[in-house]
């Protein structure tokens, strides 16, 4: 369980933004804690809840028409609020204590117990799903070409609580990537656009972009597909914290 101080707190310590910026995020997530709850979206604030539960209730928020007309009179300032409360999840390894997959699988008694172990791996990357990404893309991080499989990370474009178990360990919804670009990938400060570049977010300091020396340029060959387009539209409406 998190609070909204220790949010507020993080975000001026470690996303380095203002007193006021992170009072104004902190008041967004707060009400949509409780609009959520209100709406019957949730069942219990949103600061109580593991990372794959806030993903399946920012997935319902962006399906309600209450939220969205909401966010969209505030001039997106509580889906904002949100994006910054997955980072701060995210960036601080919520997925490390977040293990109660089961009860986000789909139908589990209509699956076998293969089947069961393989989703329940793909949530942290491993087994059949990052077998699957290994072998499209050759075994190397679509960025870097690195190709040392002992660091390579099977990335869910698709977060894998609000995917479908098909989903869950499809190649259409992964990315293979180097442990610094799943990372950066995993809290919104890039994503891809739909031709392969990497784009990276307003949240993200020039001065960091240089340093790592990403070129939003060039283009990398994510191996498009249908299906992958509509995963990567979900993170870049979603995760992704917002372009410069």
């Amino acid at each position: 369980m998190q609070d909204l101080q220790t949010f507020k707190d993080w975000m001026i310590l470690s996303a380095l933004k203002s007193d006021s910026t992170a009072q104004h995020y902190k008041s967004g997530l707060n009400a949509c804690s409780k609009d959520f709850i209100v709406w019957k979206l949730t069942e219990k604030p949103l600061t109580e809840m593991t990372l794959s539960e806030l993903d399946i209730a920012i997935q319902k928020a962006f399906l309600s028409s209450l939220f969205v007309e909401k966010n969209s009179r505030g001039n997106n300032m509580y889906s904002n609020s949100l994006k910054q409360y997955r980072n701060f999840l995210a960036a601080n390894d919520a997925l490390l204590l977040d293990t109660s997959y089961e009860q986000f699988i789909e139908t589990p008694k209509t699956i076998t117990e293969t089947e069961r172990k393989a989703i329940i791996s793909a949530r942290i990357g491993q087994g059949i799903f990052r077998e699957k990404l290994i072998e499209k893309y050759d075994g190397r991080c679509i960025v870097t070409g690195v190709n040392d499989r002992r660091i390579l990370l099977a990335s869910h474009i698709k977060p894998w609580a609000v995917s479908t178990n098909e989903q869950r360990l499809s190649s259409e919804n992964g990315f293979l990537l180097s442990p610094l670009y799943d990372k950066l990938f995993d809290v919104g400060l890039i994503t891809f656009s739909d031709e392969g570049r990497i784009v990276c977010s307003k949240e993200f300091e020039n001065q960091n972009i240089d340093l790592l020396k990403i070129d939003q340029n060039k283009k990398f060959d994510l191996k498009i597909s249908a299906d992958l387009l509509s995963n990567l539209k979900y993170h870049q409406d979603v995760i992704f914290l917002g372009r410069a």
